[in-house]
């Protein structure tokens, strides 16, 4: 039997379970329950739909590949970096995205949400929740470097001793690089999908049904 841990993408996988399984949980748990919350959540993401909208209307937003693209990769960034802070900033920008996700489907009739945004949304929220998954582990090998840096001996050359606890997160940090350059590419396809294809789509099945 092949080894989970083996192989590029098995294995990234495999070692990183634990940090997609809460990623995924946050994000789609937060899509969830904000659009079954989406009435007593209107004060406090209304504004930001209308921004949103407004930035679609202004140009500021366009339907095109570049622009989805910026938008999305600067979300994923944060979500990424924000694993610096132990996964703290991580969570909270995966639960506000997914409470505006959830909202915004609340406010169309769900199987029009469904039809518009599958095409691209499959390899968004995927992307998405990749980009979690990289910031917690991110956050992973910080939280152990400064549990580490605790137990450092005065007997032995801190600069030494620096260097090693960094040394064995090295393999680590690369694990959170490719989930994040993994979330990068998917965000890239959505776009593309996104800018070219699902309205197309949604016209096509909703003229079929």
């Amino acid at each position: 039997m092949r080894d989970r841990h083996s192989g590029f993408i098995t294995g990234l996988f495999g070692r990183n379970e634990i940090f997609l399984w809460i990623s995924a949980a946050i994000f789609l748990g937060s899509i969830v329950v904000s659009y079954g919350l989406s009435g007593i959540l209107d004060p406090y993401l209304a504004p930001m739909l209308q921004s949103f909208q407004q930035k679609a209307s202004d140009g500021t937003l366009k339907l095109e590949t570049l622009s989805l693209f910026t938008n999305n990769v600067t979300i994923a960034v944060y979500i990424y970096l924000g694993g610096l802070l132990i996964g703290v900033i991580s969570a909270f920008l995966l639960i506000s995205n997914g409470a505006f996700v959830g909202y915004v489907a609340s406010k169309y009739p769900l199987s029009n949400f469904i039809i518009f945004t599958i095409p691209h949304g499959v390899f968004e929220i995927t992307g998405i929740i990749l980009a979690g998954a990289a910031g917690f582990k991110l956050g992973s090998i910080v939280l152990h470097f400064l549990s580490d840096v605790t137990k450092i001996r005065s007997n032995i050359s801190y600069k030494n001793q620096i260097m090693y606890l960094l040394e064995t997160s090295v393999d680590d940090f690369k694990d959170s690089l490719a989930l994040f350059i993994i979330a990068v590419i998917l965000l890239i396809i959505a776009a593309f999908i996104e800018a070219n294809l699902s309205i197309a789509w949604g016209h096509f099945i909703q003229s079929s049904l």
